[in-house]
């Protein structure tokens, strides 16, 4: 009886430490999954302030994403969480998104997905 009740509590130990070892991956995995969304939401052409002649693009490169603005100086984009991100070759310039379909930037630039007709 007593070798039964330790073999048991042996085994819920063992069946708590195999648990709480995998949550931190899991999240991990969940958060790389979540921003590697965010980065595909992004990718595509941008007009500057709405004008069309201004076309900005952000693209999927080895390295991760790259944003590209109307003068086509290039700069490596880092996803933060809460719909934030950061330029970080233009002096860690950062910018919100909202719905996929404008990132207003801290300089006041103001990036949009179609340009207003």
């Amino acid at each position: 009886m007593k070798a039964t009740n330790a073999i048991t509590i042996c085994m819920l130990f063992m069946a708590f430490l195999l648990s709480s070892s995998c949550e931190p991956g899991y999240r991990r995995d969940r958060d790389r999954y979540d921003r590697t969304q965010a980065e595909r939401s992004l990718v595509g052409n941008w007009y500057v302030n709405g004008d069309q002649s201004k076309r900005a693009e952000i693209v999927l490169a080895a390295s991760g994403l790259e944003a590209r603005n109307e003068k086509g100086e290039t700069s490596r984009l880092a996803v933060e969480q809460g719909g934030e991100i950061r330029a970080l070759d233009w002096g860690e310039l950062r910018g919100d998104v909202r719905r996929d379909i404008i990132i207003d930037w801290a300089n006041g630039t103001t990036w949009t997905r179609e340009s207003p007709r």
